[in-house]
């Protein structure tokens, strides 16, 4: 019996910098079988992305994308559509998508994967010129700014552009039209629940921030970002503090895509708040397997726009209690209503009472994080989000085999005609 040939998928990235939806492409092609499928990571420029895939050994190529104007204008507390950086980034994401369709030619790609939002338009148009199949992984809520201008240019382009659609959340498949939903599919991130495990030493990691043996840790971790609710921790861990001297709070992340404005806003928070050593900032880490294990509690206090984020199912993985507001994409992941403390977006006194109650009750830090490992083996394994996509990513295949296989008589018949 005649082997299968392999496939060529190429991921058509946004940004090389890491953050979640950059981490979920390489645990993806990290596991996908290399037997089955050839893949290549298409990035605009170097960074931490490109280094990671090579050194998984994971071909990678750099093709430049154009660096995009702001498309909305601020007046006073109004945010306006900017129409001449519409139409300045219609012209670069045209010259773009030429450039990038140049590249894939090349490659001769059996699937196109478009991750992040300038990818989906170019990624999409380079695919049907190059007649593809296109799969858009959209892990982003599209902005409801401006009346909906956003999503409505999403939602056409998305009618015309992709062959399947995979979301990470409910939320973003709510956005789009109705037309959409028989093509679209949601399938939650994955982590490595080997590598996120409760039986991670986190002692050294303890040690570097000078955190004892018999203090206890709230932990976060995320891009230093305004919508990932940094400063409503700060000021719900200051009354926790004043409740119990032994807790440390601990928070991972950077900018990353951002300027620190952000971040020395939450720099001067802590000092405001007399909380100097007593929160400490870890910036952006390559260990957090080891970070997490440092941890007692997690807090996810994403108030906006999370779906499916890594960051808190590998803190679920890890068997940690969880504290979070209560935004669509903590809730989706939930299969019982004992699983996370979920707290109101934005009530830093809810907050706070919530971080005391689990940092003064041991049993209950126990039944939380058994709940929370359990879903993460239960639902959000990397094998499972492996075997999720793959089953996409073989429809896709498949239907688009089937679509060249028909239209090859009409074809011939056409071809019959002229010669008549």
């Amino acid at each position: 019996m005649q082997a299968k040939q392999r496939k060529t998928i190429v991921f058509v990235e946004s940004a090389a910098a890491m953050g979640g939806v950059q981490f979920s492409t390489l645990y993806l092609v990290q596991t996908l079988d290399p037997e089955r499928w050839r893949c290549v990571v298409v990035c605009p420029e170097d960074g931490d992305l490109v280094k990671a895939c090579r050194e998984a050994g994971i071909e990678t190529q750099v093709v430049p994308q154009a660096r995009l104007w702001s498309t909305s204008v601020r007046i006073g507390a109004l945010r306006l559509p900017n129409p001449f950086a519409w139409a300045g980034d219609f012209w670069l994401l045209a010259k773009a998508a030429a450039r990038l369709r140049r590249f894939l030619k090349q490659l001769t790609p059996d699937l196109i994967i478009t991750k992040g939002l300038p990818s989906h338009f170019l990624g999409g148009y380079a695919a049907r010129k190059l007649r593809r199949p296109c799969v858009w992984h959209v892990q982003d809520l599209i902005s409801e700014r401006t009346f909906g201008i956003y999503r409505r240019a999403l939602g056409w382009a998305a009618r015309v552009l992709p062959t399947r659609i995979i979301v990470d959340g409910k939320s973003i498949a709510d956005q789009l039209p109705n037309s959409l939903q028989s093509r679209t599919t949601v399938i939650h991130n994955g982590v490595d629940t080997n590598v996120f495990s409760p039986t991670v030493d986190g002692t050294s990691a303890r040690r570097e921030f000078g955190i004892a043996a018999h203090e206890l840790v709230i932990g976060h971790a995320a891009r230093v970002t305004p919508w990932k609710g940094q400063h409503y921790l700060i000021e719900a861990f200051a009354s926790v503090a004043k409740r119990n001297p032994d807790v440390t709070l601990l928070l991972v992340g950077a900018p990353v895509f951002d300027n620190d404005s952000y971040q020395r806003r939450l720099f001067a928070t802590v000092a405001e708040l007399g909380l100097e050593g007593r929160v400490k900032f870890a910036g952006y880490r390559q260990d957090l397997p080891a970070l997490l294990a440092a941890m007692d509690v997690f807090a996810f206090t994403s108030i906006e726009k999370d779906t499916s984020p890594l960051a808190l199912l590998s803190a679920m993985s890890a068997g940690l209690p969880i504290v979070a507001f209560d935004i669509d994409g903590a809730r989706e992941l939930m299969a019982s209503a004992d699983q996370f403390l979920l707290i109101p977006v934005k009530n830093v006194a809810a907050l706070s009472v919530a971080l005391s109650r689990v940092v003064e009750d041991p049993s209950l830090r126990q039944a939380l994080g058994e709940a929370a490992r359990r879903q993460a083996l239960s639902e959000f394994s990397l094998e499972r989000y492996r075997n999720r996509i793959e089953h996409v990513f073989t429809e896709t295949l498949a239907a688009a085999t089937a679509d060249r296989s028909t239209a090859v008589p009409e074809v011939r018949a056409a071809a019959s005609d002229l010669h008549v």
